[in-house]
């Protein structure tokens, strides 16, 4: 499998990337019409392990509801600004008595089965916490 791209200079830092035939706006430093591409890289990481732990979750006949993941990442000064550790924070509503299955599924998805994780765990420590509503 292999993935493709194309990204086109639309105005200043302005640049479109043609996704799978989805287009979508990226800016840089001092435009506002689209994320910054480190910040993409974030919601990749969080969209990847949601890809895995609502399956997960459903196989273990887990209710769940209000599912999100927020990602922050800590920039170094230095140039290139490099992420220098990333937290993901799951938030879900769910019963007492289902944490532990949470808690498994978050483990699936990090140590096994995320390959957004899998890269950027190589060059960067990525550090995990569950809130329950």
């Amino acid at each position: 499998m292999q993935h493709i791209t194309e990204s086109r200079h639309v105005d200043e830092l302005a640049f479109d990337a043609l996704l799978d035939g989805h287009t979508i706006r990226f800016d840089g430093k001092d435009g506002n019409t689209g994320p910054r591409p480190k910040a993409i890289i974030l919601n990749s990481l969080a969209i990847c392990s949601g890809f895995d732990v609502v399956p997960i979750l459903e196989k273990m006949k887990v209710k769940f509801s209000d599912f999100s993941i927020k990602t922050t990442g800590d920039l170094t000064d230095d140039v290139p600004s490099v992420y220098s550790h990333i937290h993901m924070e799951f938030r879900i509503k769910t019963a007492k008595e289902n944490q532990t299955k949470v808690e498994r599924a978050v483990q699936l998805s990090t140590e096994k089965y995320c390959g957004v994780y899998a890269m950027l765990i190589k060059v960067c420590p990525i550090s995990q916490s569950i809130t329950y509503l």
